[in-house]
């Protein structure tokens, strides 16, 4: 299960640095909110294929956690 978490950070950690400061995503993620939060920040901000990736990748996870 931490191994899943650990590749929902790592796809996080390499998009963040593509991100102005200013942005809602990249505020969401320096603040270390649910990745659900993250997701939505996203959307807001324009990065949608960003936030289906992330969204897919969470899909995955949560069928295997069942």
């Amino acid at each position: 299960m931490g191994r899943n978490v650990s590749g929902l950070e790592g796809l996080v950690a390499e998009f963040r640095p593509e991100l102005p400061a200013q942005s809602r995503t990249a505020q969401a993620i320096d603040q270390q909110d649910p990745f659900e939060q993250i997701v939505y920040r996203a959307i807001d901000d324009g990065y949608v294929e960003f936030a289906d990736e992330l969204g897919r990748f969470m899909e995955i996870y949560l069928r295997r956690s069942t």
